[in-house]
């Protein structure tokens, strides 16, 4: 049988409704699998030597059946959108009426014969034709047409309430797989959502920083510097606003946006702010979050430099191990007695954006240094998006 997952059609609302084609076919099997293991029951049991008419009759039986079976489904077909409670209760009701109609074409197609009959009627009349018609007596004298049909009817319902049943759990089972797309849709949206509101934080705390220095430059007639700050964080912004805030960069792409951002800050503190970088090239292709070590380096500039008075080295390292890739900041000086630096809300953007990107495969460590302090950002090493 088809997938039903993979074929499903839009309902009421945008729900998902079983494919006619999937509900079709699960009509024509089960009244295909009723004619087939009837016929070979007869067939071993050796009750019926006549098979091709009674293989004609059957298949008489089996076409009303279906038929009975497309009208059910139809009618459970226009209350999908309804609870499954209530689609087993009108399957239930549904199948005794249709049981009877099984039950009446079967009586009609074996019990008198009637098949015979009409065929001997459209050949040539008569009292033949006639005697076919009649009801052929059955083994108890006291059984009525009536009762044997209702008798039957039991056998039927089964049937009918065996493709019902069949019918809803496929339709409850599009319904559960709807759902949890939608339920994972939903996730990856918010958390589509997250990083976004969480990456874009990043800027507005950095343009406010920088802006603040560009006027502390302008005013203080340093117009070179100035120009060469305007420079740097044009091209600062145009690199990190370039691609999906939610999308991985290259590490190399990374550590080129740090390099800007720590020349804009060296205008800044010309003569105290010094940078290192130590990044094999082995591991420059390596994906990262964009802009997370922005945070670290901005905390690095305001609890080391800014508040140092002799010179203050920041270094960005990365190294791999053991599937792990350990990305590190640190300075050496300033930083190791202040609980801002630890506690601030640059630390708090990268450990929610760990989090929302890794869940909790990634992890975020602080800690002061004998001169300083240094923060690492340890991430696995391959792991897919989303």
């Amino acid at each position: 049988m088809p997938d039903a997952n993979a074929r499903m059609t839009e309902g009421v609302e945008g729900r998902p409704t079983l494919p006619p084609g999937v509900a079709l076919l699960s009509i024509a099997a089960i009244w295909l699998f009723y004619f087939v293991i009837v016929t070979l029951r007869s067939v071993v049991l050796k009750h019926e030597p006549e098979l091709g008419l009674l293989a004609v009759q059957r298949a008489v039986v089996c076409t009303v059946s279906a038929a009975t079976t497309l009208f059910l489904y139809l009618v459970l077909r226009r209350w999908a959108a309804t609870t499954l409670r209530r689609n087993i209760l009108i399957a239930a009701l549904l199948a005794a009426p249709a049981a009877l109609v099984y039950s009446t074409a079967n009586y009609l197609a074996f019990d008198t014969q009637f098949l015979a009959g009409i065929a001997a009627l459209l050949r040539n009349g008569g009292e033949t034709g006639l005697q076919l018609l009649t009801p052929i007596a059955p083994g108890d004298a006291d059984m009525t047409p009536s009762v044997e049909i209702l008798g039957n009817a039991v056998n039927g319902y089964f049937y009918f309430a065996t493709w019902a049943a069949l019918y809803l759990l496929l339709c409850h089972g599009v319904e559960m797989r709807w759902m949890e797309r939608r339920a994972a849709a939903l996730r990856a949206a918010a958390q589509s959502a997250e990083l976004r509101a969480l990456r874009y934080q990043i800027n507005p705390h950095f343009l406010f920083n920088t802006l603040n220095s560009l006027s502390a430059l302008v005013m203080s007639s340093r117009r070179d510097a100035a120009e060469k700050m305007i420079g740097n964080l044009s091209a600062f912004f145009r690199v990190s606003l370039a691609g999906d805030p939610t999308a991985d960069i290259a590490l190399s792409d990374e550590v080129f946006l740090q390099q800007l951002y720590l020349e804009i800050e060296g205008v800044r503190f010309p003569d105290r702010l010094r940078a290192m970088f130590d990044v094999a090239d082995a591991l420059r292709d390596l994906p990262v979050p964009g802009m997370i070590l922005q945070p670290l380096v901005e905390n690095a500039v305001k609890h080391g430099a800014a508040k140092s008075r002799d010179p203050v080295t920041i270094r960005i390292a990365a190294f791999a191990e053991d599937g792990w890739l350990h990305l590190s900041v640190e300075n050496d000086g300033g930083a190791s007695a202040d609980p801002a630096a630890r506690n601030g809300i640059g630390l708090q953007n990268v450990r929610d954006r760990l989090a929302a990107r890794y869940g909790d495969e990634a992890r975020l460590t602080t800690m002061p240094t004998a001169s300083g302090y240094r923060a690492e950002i340890t991430i696995p090493i391959g792991h897919s998006h989303g």
